[in-house]
């Protein structure tokens, strides 16, 4: 007697095989999707946090430049602008961001100065999330 698989037997694996695949790759693919938009969400979030804190502690105005490519903290000095930090954007993991292109102004009580309000829309496959910063500087993501 012969131990073994026939061919039409590895066959019929295969296409079972196959179509759980078919049928679980759609949901897996917008789950990922999510959590890419989310981590998006989280280090604009972070940046907002850092460059309040660094207005607070070193008692300076503070500018955060939220762009695609990269995302900038500034201190204004007298009448210099010094570049404090410089993290990579959103668009290095794919996303795509669209907001106002004017930078948030924190002063160094913590809190946002002049037109420092807006929505950034983060998107990314078939999610997408808004990064909402009031004219106060509070921070909410939906």
């Amino acid at each position: 007697m012969r131990h073994g698989i026939s061919l039409p037997e590895l066959l019929l694996v295969l296409i079972i095989l196959g179509g759980v695949f078919a049928i679980a790759l759609p949901p897996i693919r917008t789950l990922l999707d999510g959590i890419t938009v989310e981590n998006g969400a989280q280090q604009i979030r972070a940046a907002h946090f850092r460059a309040r804190m660094h207005a607070v502690l070193f008692g300076q105005i503070t500018l955060l430049d939220l762009g695609a490519d990269t995302i900038r903290i500034r201190s204004v000095s007298g009448t210099d602008t010094l570049l404090t930090w410089l993290g990579r954007g959103p668009a290095a993991d794919g996303l795509t961001l669209s907001g106002p292109a004017r930078p948030l102004v924190y002063s160094p009580l913590g809190l946002t100065m002049g037109v420092s309000n807006g929505t950034w829309h983060l998107t990314y496959g078939g999610a997408s999330r808004d990064v909402i910063v009031s004219r106060l500087g509070r921070l909410r993501i939906q």
